[in-house]
């Protein structure tokens, strides 16, 4: 079995762009592979450090979704960052070998560089000091640790001699930015660490209730925790196609020139309906014969409300652990693991 590492980080509730995107992928590798999965509450701090008051409560939060999801702890190991300190130990010393300028050229830091200046220039026009910060120092992204996020990151894999890292196609440059501190530790010290290998997985283009990418800052996201009530509530008033007026008018489920996004209701309908009934769907809003309502209500809310109904059981069943516990555990196994890296790096660094 290929050793994997993952983590997630706790920034609030999961929703099924999450779990497909996700989540999903972990319980299906844990049947598989040996599995490090870890609650990446330092990881969260590299953008969210002035948001901390509710942190332990999503660190709660996300491992009982984890476990409602069907994620189980007795097939991987599951556990804190911030419970292994040689996290940041490697991360140290990672970050005394990686040149500034592979993190300054790290897509991600410079694609969120420019939109904090779109921010600052927006209020310098509007007649407010630019000197000013963009929107409150919690945007504040010229950070140390933001700009380093990657040498954890690497540290994160590196500390388990990850050999598979599950990432979709747009974050193969940031698994490669560990390869090459890797390859540069290795270079300098002698061959400590592996390079560990893309495990590429396809996650499906997931909108939310609006069209747009399913995500929580847009509010149109479907919570893994949503109640009967919410849910229905929410699927009725999910995008459709604007073109199609009337249950007769001719309808787009898929994206094109009259619908650019393609019908959000038809997008989900994929990942939990089958062929045949997909076709039907298709067919009929194609031809007039069946209206946006009448899909929604038939057709994908049933489907969820019986997928979230085994989540709801799930997390009842799970309601009594103590999470706190259950990571102290898989902390413990992890730390045995990380100590016995640790040795050997420190050991190749001439250190004590």
């Amino acid at each position: 079995m290929s050793r994997v590492v993952s983590g997630m980080r706790p920034t609030g509730r999961l929703h099924l762009g999450n779990y497909f995107g996700a989540l999903k992928n972990w319980i299906e590798l844990s049947q598989r592979h040996g599995c490090r999965f870890f609650i990446a509450d330092w990881h969260m701090l590299t953008t969210g450090y002035e948001e901390t008051g509710a942190l332990r409560e999503n660190v709660r939060e996300l491992v009982l979704e984890l476990l409602a999801a069907g994620l189980d702890p007795a097939r991987c190991l599951l556990f804190r960052q911030s419970d292994v300190p040689e996290h940041a130990e490697l991360a140290l010393l990672l970050g005394m070998v990686t040149p500034l300028s592979w993190l300054e050229n790290n897509p991600t830091w410079k694609e969120q560089l420019q939109e904090l200046s779109k921010t600052k220039l927006t209020r310098t026009l509007s007649g407010e000091r630019s000197a000013a910060p963009a929107a409150g120092a919690r945007h504040e992204l010229r950070t140390f640790g933001h700009l380093g996020y990657p040498v954890l990151q690497a540290a994160d894999i590196l500390l388990y001699r990850g050999e598979k890292v599950p990432v979709g196609q747009d974050q193969l440059p940031h698994l490669e930015l560990s390869r090459e501190i890797a390859r540069r530790f290795n270079s300098l010290y002698g061959q400590v660490f592996p390079e560990p290998q893309a495990l590429l997985t396809q996650t499906p283009k997931l909108p939310g209730l609006d069209g747009r990418k399913m995500s929580k800052s847009y509010g149109n996201a479907l919570d893994l925790s949503e109640a009967p009530e919410a849910l229905a509530k929410k699927v009725m008033g999910a995008y459709t196609d604007p073109t199609k007026l009337r249950k007769d008018s001719p309808g787009h489920p898929e994206p094109c020139a009259e619908n650019p996004p393609g019908c959000a209701v038809y997008a989900l309908e994929k990942l939990y309906l089958g062929s045949d009934k997909l076709r039907s769907i298709a067919a009929d809003c194609r031809a007039g014969k069946l209206g946006c309502v009448a899909d929604k209500r038939d057709n994908l809310l049933p489907a969820l409300e019986a997928e979230y109904a085994r989540m709801r059981q799930q997390r009842e069943r799970f309601s009594g652990v103590d999470v706190e516990a259950l990571l102290a555990e898989g902390a413990e196994k992890a730390r045995a693991e990380a100590r016995a890296t640790m040795r050997e790096a420190r050991r190749a660094m001439g250190l004590a």
